[in-house]
């Protein structure tokens, strides 16, 4: 289950998880308050996810 985050760059909601309850995670947070950053693709986490095909 994925849960409400605070980004590191911009400090806008975000989420960490697997990604496939972001909608229901960021329930009621505008638009204009969510994070836009792109996400890093160099991580240690992404990295695992790729392995196992859930990039």
């Amino acid at each position: 289950m994925c849960q409400r985050a605070i980004c590191n760059k911009c400090q806008k909601f975000t989420y960490r998880g697997c990604g496939m309850h972001v909608e229901q995670v960021l329930t009621g947070v505008p638009t204009s308050q969510r994070c836009t950053c792109t996400r890093d693709t160099t991580s240690a986490g992404s990295r695992w996810k790729r392995l196992l095909g859930r990039s």
